[in-house]
């Protein structure tokens, strides 16, 4: 019975108070939380670099394209294509000589708006001193 007695007088320790228990949960939240945040920006990551290495790809089928498209001018002959470029170089020149004609068809069209613009004024002018001559 002395047993039961001592047993009974001392107190019972749970060994963890209440604000410890909040304080592990707050920590195990605050890890969650953590875990939560880098699934998260690591998902992102792993989709950028998704959409980079697409980006990369197509930039390469591109440049595959391009390169194609330039294989067939090297199946021509030396002589032909000499003979096309003397074709681009007359279309050069007719360029060239069509610009200048179209250059000096401007300016003379533009001389001649001046004369006419002149002689127009003079005769203005003119008719404007003989009506002040009748008045006067």
């Amino acid at each position: 019975m002395a047993a039961e007695t001592a047993a009974a007088t001392a107190p019972v320790v749970t060994g963890i108070s209440d604000t410890v228990f909040i304080g592990i949960f707050i920590i195990l939240g605050m890890i969650v939380v953590f875990l939560m945040l880098r699934e998260v920006r690591l998902m992102k990551t792993a989709n950028r670099t998704i959409e980079l290495d697409l980006e990369k790809d197509k930039l390469k089928l591109l440049q595959q394209h391009e390169a194609q498209k330039y294989f067939p001018f090297t199946r021509f002959s030396t002589e032909q294509i000499a003979e096309i470029r003397n074709v681009e170089d007359e279309i050069r020149g007719l360029e060239t000589n069509n610009f200048a004609k179209e250059n000096l068809l401007d300016k003379r069209l533009t001389r001649l708006e001046g004369i006419v613009k002149a002689k127009k004024l003079d005769g203005m002018l003119d008719h404007i001193s003989t009506q002040e001559k009748k008045v006067k």
